[in-house]
């Protein structure tokens, strides 16, 4: 069969919008990306923000209150109480930074994983992820709140 130029333009634009409807502007990679560009660009020097976790899974309470100065935590404290949060708890409530990290491993890793992203920030305001699909219990939530740069 020969391709007329008429014909090769016509598929060349149907492969495109193919490709586009896999991976279209608001693709949870391409989403990742901007969310991710848009917090490096106004991440400030100093942030204070409120995490909370749900899941069936370790200890640690929460919702905690994570502040951080140069990409530090400076301090991890209970919402509730301001008692400091155990180091062994520590990594449970993560930095903004922590949370685009364990977007990165659910990517590799979940059946499923939904996050919604601050729009002035970009940084991940809720992130839903289910390990195993047909397994119950096994979901976590990560909530930010409340965030603050100062």
């Amino acid at each position: 069969m020969r391709l007329t130029s008429l014909t090769f333009a016509c598929l060349a634009a149907a492969a495109a919008a193919t490709l586009g409807a896999c991976d279209g502007p608001t693709s949870p990679e391409r989403q990742l990306q901007a969310a991710r560009l848009k917090w490096e660009r106004t991440r400030p020097a100093a942030y204070t923000f409120t995490i909370a976790r749900y899941c069936f899974c370790a200890p640690g309470g929460g919702p905690v209150i994570v502040s951080v100065r140069d990409g530090v935590v400076e301090s991890r404290t209970y919402a509730a109480n301001g008692a400091a949060v155990a180091p062994a708890y520590a990594e449970y409530f993560p930095t903004i930074d922590g949370l685009f990290e364990v977007i990165e491993d659910a990517r590799q890793r979940a059946d499923a994983i939904d996050v919604t992203y601050d729009p002035a920030f970009g940084f991940p305001a809720v992130i839903s992820i289910d390990y195993i699909r047909t397994s119950a219990d096994d979901e976590i939530t990560y909530r930010a709140t409340s965030f603050q740069p100062r």
